[in-house]
């Protein structure tokens, strides 16, 4: 099982720096607080969704500027780290074509050990 976080490229420098994600970096976001997952996605709606809400922020976002970080949902909850189900009422806005239930949330900060193998290499290729 993975928990698929988007990301834009630009904030890979700081990612790979502080050793996780973090709720830091994306000050404009409706979940404010709390990290935005997407559980074993068999879509890009999400993908899309980020892209219209990013699409007049600075910088801008397309999908160009996306990278894509997989963690394994597994590991996180062997760890004792709180992944949540819709802490607020705001996935519904999200992707309004998706179950509320294919999100999760987590709170603040979420290291990069728990990125699948895949997305530890890709993120490699960066840096």
């Amino acid at each position: 099982m993975i928990l698929r976080h988007y990301t834009h490229r630009q904030f890979l420098p700081a990612i790979v720096a502080r050793g996780g994600i973090s709720t830091n970096l994306h000050t404009e976001s409706p979940h404010s607080g709390y990290l935005l997952f997407e559980l074993n996605p068999t879509t890009n709606q999400l993908a899309q969704t980020v892209h219209q809400f990013y699409s007049n922020s600075e910088p801008p976002w397309d999908e160009t500027d996306t990278v894509v970080l997989d963690f394994d949902f597994v590991k996180l909850q062997a760890a004792g780290i709180e992944v949540h189900k819709t802490p607020h009422h705001f996935a519904d806005d999200l992707a309004p074509n998706q179950p509320a239930d294919s999100f999760r949330f987590v709170q603040s900060f979420l290291s990069l050990g728990y990125l699948t193998e895949a997305s530890r290499e890709q993120l490699s290729e960066y840096y």
